[in-house]
C-alpha cells in the first residue's frame, strides 16, 4: 500500500498538538499557578513551579522522540517505496527491527542513522544543516536534560552537569542545579517567556515545520 500524505499529516498536526498542550500547561500551572489558601489564593511556591515545569518538559521530550522515529519512519517509506514494516527493519535490525534502538531524540543519532542508510541526503541526513547548527546543538542540550530527569547517576548527570555552562548558568549556580530550575530560571538574563523550558519547545516546533516543507508526499 503507498505512502498517503495523511499519515504525515496526522503525525505533523498530533505533534504540534502536543507542543501546544505543553505550552498551555506550563504558563497555566509552572508560572501562574496557585493554590486554595482560605478564603484566597497563593501562587505556587518555587519548588512546585520548577517540579511542574520538569514534569511537562519531560512529557514533551518523550513525545518529541516518538515524533522523530515515526517521522524517519515515514522519510524511509517515502524514499525508498516500502511497507512500514520493512521500513522498521531497515531503520533497526534485520531481526528484530527497532527492538532496543533508542536514541531517537539525539541528533547525532538520529542524523548519522539516516546517513548509514542513505547518505547525506534527505531530511534526517542533511539534518544539522537543514536545522542549522545552534538549533541541532539546542536539540542535543535538551536529550541531555532528558536524560537526567530520567537517571540520578552516572553518565546522566555528568553529561547534564558538562553542558550548564553553555547553558549560560553561572559557575555558582551550578553545583546541584535542578532540572526545573534550568527550564524556568535560565538564561537568567532573558525575559520569562524565553527561557530554557521556551527554547528547547521552539527547536522542537522547528523540526516539525522543516520536516512538513521537506517530506512532500502526492495527495
Amino acid at each position: 500500500m503507498a505512502l498517503k500524505k495523511t499519515v504525515k499529516d496526522k503525525l505533523v498536526k498530533g505533534f504540534k498538538d502536543d507542543l501546544g498542550r505543553a505550552r498551555t500547561v506550563f504558563d497555566r500551572i509552572a508560572l501562574n499557578g496557585a493554590y486554595q489558601d482560605g478564603d484566597g489564593f497563593r501562587k505556587l511556591m518555587n519548588h512546585d513551579r520548577r517540579d511542574i515545569a520538569q514534569y511537562v518538559f519531560f512529557e514533551i521530550a518523550a513525545q518529541y522522540e516518538g515524533f522523530c522515529c515515526e517521522a524517519f519512519k515515514i522519510e524511509i517509506r517515502h524514499r525508498f517505496g516500502v511497507e512500514p514494516q520493512r521500513a522498521v527493519h531497515l531503520m533497526g535490525s534485520s531481526d528484530k527491527g527497532l527492538a532496543g534502538v533508542m536514541g531517537w531524540a539525539s541528533p547525532h543519532q538520529v542524523q548519522s542513522r539516516a546517513q548509514a542508510l542513505n547518505g547525506k541526503n534527505g531530511f534526517f541526513g542533511r539534518f544539522e544543516k537543514v536545522i542549522t547548527k545552534p538549533v541541532y546543538d539546542r536539540l542535543a542540550h535538551a536529550h541531555k536534560v532528558r536524560n537526567r530527569i530520567a537517571h540520578n547517576g552516572g553518565k546522566a548527570v555528568k553529561d547534564y552537569n558538562k553542558i550548564l555552562p553553555q547553558m549560560q548558568v553561572p559557575q555558582g549556580a551550578r553545583k546541584g542545579l535542578s532540572v526545573g530550575r534550568l527550564l524556568m530560571d535560565y538564561p537568567s538574563t532573558s525575559p520569562t517567556g524565553q527561557r530554557w523550558f521556551n527554547l528547547f519547545l521552539d527547536a522542537y516546533e522547528l523540526v516539525v515545520n522543516e520536516y512538513d516543507k521537506s517530506i512532500v508526499i502526492p495527495s
